[in-house]
């Protein structure tokens, strides 16, 4: 075997080509999707505390705006990192960034439903 090499047990495509299935660079695109609904969330959550602040002035609902104002401006910057700057591209990047916008998703939803009882 060579040291500067692949090994030869057969785990690496000398080419490089082959990639694990979570490695796929399509699921960073992927993400961007999840985060455009996490933005439609946010947007329905931020109309609510709105609505609810002009009712009752709260001190509480205030943050909620600002909470959910601060996250619909991270999901703009993370969308256009990911479609417009091609971040989070490189090798292995495209499954966690998957999963970080699907967790955020769950517990966006989690707050909506919470919100709304």
């Amino acid at each position: 075997m060579d040291i500067n090499g692949p090994p030869e047990n057969g785990s690496f495509n000398r080419s490089g080509a082959e990639r694990p299935p979570l490695d796929d660079p399509s699921l960073a695109i992927f993400a961007a999707v999840v985060c455009a609904a996490n933005i439609g969330l946010l947007l329905i959550l931020l109309f609510t505390y709105v609505t609810s602040y002009r009712k009752l002035k709260s001190q509480f609902t205030l943050g909620l705006i600002i909470f959910a104002t601060l996250l619909i401006v991270q999901n703009i910057l993370f969308m256009f990192f990911l479609l417009a700057r091609e971040g989070f591209h490189g090798a292995g990047m495209g499954f966690p960034v998957l999963s970080l916008s699907i967790i955020e998703f769950g517990a966006l939803l989690v707050l909506l439903k919470t919100t709304w009882i």
